[in-house]
């Protein structure tokens, strides 16, 4: 049994306004994917408040690239959960 795993994850763009005020924040991005990987739905979990990171957040999630989990080596379609963190000090 293997877990999904994001094969080629796609960084979110830092907003310039919050990077410059120094505002940071996390976005739940809940995803589905199908037995190949490839992703079929996203939509936003928990917000993180500003309008920017949810958006580039999910923006993110939907360019990046997935492997789906396997369970007695066959692949299986699931749903996931996918952080993605806003830190200015990066």
């Amino acid at each position: 049994q293997t877990s999904a795993a994001i094969l080629t994850p796609c960084p979110p763009e830092m907003p310039a306004f919050e990077q410059l005020a120094n505002i940071g924040g996390t976005v739940r991005i809940e995803v589905d994917l199908d037995a190949r990987g490839s992703l079929t739905n996203a939509a936003p979990l928990t917000s993180s408040g500003r309008a920017r990171f949810d958006r580039n957040a999910l923006e993110a999630v939907r360019s990046s690239t997935y492997q789906a989990a396997s369970i007695d080596g066959q692949a299986v379609a699931g749903r996931y959960v996918v952080e993605v963190d806003f830190d200015p000090s990066n």
